[in-house]
């Protein structure tokens, strides 16, 4: 499976512990994640392969947990600009 958006350049697949600098200002990125709230519960949003299939009877969407890479948020502290990656793992 390919990341959720274009790579940004000399970023590729990233360590644990590295955050890119941000296109827009060269300035270092926060690392951070987009949380997901559900029935009494707060999950990491994910990335999934293929177009949204919606539920017929019960609303929503399918979902398939399986299919699913968290997403890695990184945010410029300079100018707000935010950048997600879903790496597997």
């Amino acid at each position: 499976m390919r990341p959720a958006g274009p790579r940004s350049a000399g970023v590729g697949m990233m360590a644990a512990n590295t955050s890119p600098r941000c296109p827009k200002c060269q300035k270092t990125m926060e690392r951070g994640h987009i949380p997901d709230r559900g029935r009494n519960q707060v999950f990491q949003s994910g990335w999934s392969h293929g177009e949204v299939q919606r539920q017929r009877f019960f609303g929503g969407i399918k979902f398939r947990p399986k299919e699913q890479f968290p997403l890695t948020a990184f945010r410029c502290p300079s100018c707000g600009y935010v950048e997600l990656y879903a790496q597997p793992g």
